[in-house]
């Protein structure tokens, strides 16, 4: 990694976390690439057994990976760290937070220990959590506290959890190349391929060798990444009698679980298989950072109810996306990205949606048609804002002819059906309207694709995810550089490539006036200049210097700028905590905790009150920085 601000995040994370030695072997990695232990021993300036023992806690937290080369005649090990997972330690609460809203505390606790582990068996997870499958009569285990909702945590509950968060992916089993640098998994596979691909066809040319092999690279690391995707994987079957299962009413988990009757009268129940090993899939909760980020951003468009519409078609498809961005290049015969792919239709999306979503009179009603000059009133039966033979906002909605034919027979048979199929019917049109807002709006959130079950519906997160970039981008330079700076910027993006004269005249500015803004962006990092000289000797005088906007690189250096934020800002919350250690420990004392105006003086209570105002103030500053920083790397 060759971006020192990271770097230097990523230690202070660690020290936060782990500790100073922790941090100074992670430091080493940064600093200078993958090393072997001697190395690494001679620049850390640690003990070698004190190295080994960072090495072994970090490789179980994923933290470090390694690769063994053979050099002559001995092996040799090379350590390289993970940075990105380092990152990820700071979305832990985030992480724990959406478990526990869909699994309940029972799934908090088992992700909330796993990213303390790294990885773990799941044998050895479910025997260090001393529970057994006798329910506690005192309604806590371990720290894990029942509640009046949900019954005291057992052994097969906490077991069952498991199966569940395996089955939706937030937990992945661990593979082998899961420990070594990703450098080192594409050179060995495309060794292996290179062979494979030389045995069955022969002799050929390098250049199509090389187009082969890349090609059936791409598809094997694609795999490897997703892994293995089959609806059983990491589970087992468990018999058990028909008369057993069927003797008391199945729980809600149980209903998640698939099974199915044998032969031999007894029923097959899938369960996790305790011998894998598993951990925590970070992929997984991007997808959801990213869906969370797109309703946020839908509700600023279109209101709080059309956003909670979006929220549920995006937790539909959650299940069928598996990865939140494609890391490996594409080629133009496969530009469309397979997460487009995925569709849901009104109907299905009817099915599943939250009842508690009030969505009467969410939509305004309109006028549907001007007829002979005369504007024709609205049916009672009418349902939404693209009316029948009209249009809202110069979109024309005669193409869906269908899809109108089946509204007209619901119109039609409404007053035969019984109130709560009624009621349901208007609901799913309700839901239709508010996606034909998401398709209308100009961030385009979601994309018609065809009139099955009332409509058919996709996301193309890469247009979605491009257009979000751009406008933090874009409020990133208001700030900094003012309406003026965000013009030019906008000229640029539009025309290319333009000298200052050029500029000056679109921007209808002066070019002295816009001299010193250019100078800036191009200093920060925004803009880029190019030399293109009319003679030879290249003399300035004679020389055109065109400016123009890179986004991909405008964006590296705006996490740049972002990374060495984060790092002041943890820094400070370290210091201003440092400031008032002792008084902390004294007011988090057993016999203070509650109290602390009858024990404290009034000094120490104000500088107590001041720190935790601070604090949270720049806790909301990192917030916001973790945001802007998945929104320009992860998403």
């Amino acid at each position: 990694m060759s971006q020192k601000n990271a770097a230097e995040l990523c230690a202070v994370v660690l020290k936060e976390i782990y500790g100073e030695v922790s941090s100074k072997v992670a430091s080493v990695l940064l600093e200078y690439g993958r090393l072997n232990l001697q190395t690494l021993v001679r620049y850390s300036k640690l003990p070698e057994k004190i190295v080994k023992q960072t090495l072994v806690v970090l490789i179980q937290l994923h933290l470090v990976v390694h690769f063994t080369h053979k050099e002559g005649h001995r092996d040799e090990v090379y350590y390289e760290c993970a940075w990105l997972q380092i990152y990820e330690l700071l979305h832990a609460g985030k992480i724990i937070a959406m478990v526990e809203e869909r699994f309940g505390s029972d799934g908090a606790y088992i992700i909330s220990n796993m990213m303390q582990m790294g990885h773990v068996r799941v044998s050895d997870f479910l025997a260090g959590s001393g529970l057994s499958d006798i329910p506690p009569t005192n309604g806590t285990t371990n720290g894990i506290a029942g509640s009046s909702k949900s019954a005291p945590p057992t052994l097969a509950s906490l077991k069952a959890v498991m199966g569940d968060l395996l089955k939706s992916r937030y937990l992945i089993q661990v593979q082998e190349f899961h420990m070594h640098p990703k450098t080192d998994v594409i050179n060995e596979v495309r060794a292996k391929i290179t062979k494979q691909v030389k045995e069955s066809h022969g002799a050929m040319s390098d250049l199509k060798l090389k187009k082969l092999v890349d090609s059936q690279l791409k598809t094997k690391l694609r795999e490897m990444a997703v892994g293995n995707t089959s609806e059983h994987a990491g589970m087992k079957k468990r018999m058990a009698t028909v008369e057993a299962t069927s003797s008391k009413r199945p729980s809600k988990r149980a209903k998640l679980s698939t099974t199915f009757e044998d032969v031999s009268g007894k029923e097959a129940v899938w369960e996790i298989d305790e011998s894998i090993v598993v951990r925590v899939n970070h992929e997984k909760f991007l997808i959801l950072f990213r869906n969370k980020e797109l309703v946020a951003s839908a509700e600023r468009r279109l209101g709080k109810t059309t956003a909670q519409v979006y929220g549920q078609l995006l937790k539909g498809l959650e299940d069928k996306i598996l990865r939140c961005r494609d890391s490996f290049d594409i080629d133009e015969d496969d530009a469309i990205d397979s997460q487009q792919k995925f569709k849901i239709s009104t109907l299905e999306l009817s099915r599943t949606f939250d009842k508690d979503i009030e969505l009467d009179n969410s939509i305004a009603a309109v006028l549907k048609n001007i007829t002979n000059g005369k504007k024709r009133a609205r049916d009672d039966d009418d349902m939404g804002i693209n009316g029948r033979n009209g249009s809202v906002n110069g979109i024309d909605n005669d193409e869906d002819e269908d899809e109108d034919e089946d509204v007209d027979e619901w119109a039609q048979d409404e007053q035969e059906m019984n109130p709560e199929t009624a009621a349901k019917k208007r609901r799913m049109g309700i839901i239709k309207e508010h996606l034909n807002l998401l398709a209308q709006d100009s961030y385009h959130f979601v994309k018609s694709e065809g009139n099955r079950g009332l409509g058919e519906w996709s996301v193309d997160f890469g247009d979605i995810m491009k257009t979000i970039k751009q406008v933090e981008m874009e409020k990133i330079i208001e700030q900094r550089f003012g309406g003026v700076g965000l013009r030019l910027l906008r000229i640029l993006q539009e025309k290319g490539k333009l000298d200052e004269k050029q500029l000056a005249t679109i921007a209808l500015r002066k070019s002295t006036s816009i001299r010193s803004t250019l100078s800036s962006l191009q200093e920060a990092g925004h803009l880029e200049l190019q030399e293109v000289p009319k003679t030879t000797d290249r003399a300035a005088s004679r020389t055109i210097f065109l400016w123009y906007y890179d986004p991909d690189r405008a964006r590296l250096n705006v996490l740049h700028d972002i990374y060495q934020a984060f790092t002041r800002t943890l820094q400070r919350i370290a210091h201003e905590r440092s400031e008032v250690q002792p008084l902390l420990e004294k007011a988090e004392r057993t016999d203070i905790a509650g109290k602390e105006e009858h024990y404290l003086s009034k000094a120490e209570v104000r500088a107590i009150a001041r720190f935790r105002m601070v604090e949270e103030k720049l806790l909301g500053q990192v917030g916001r920085l973790d945001r802007q920083v998945m929104i320009f790397r992860d998403f």
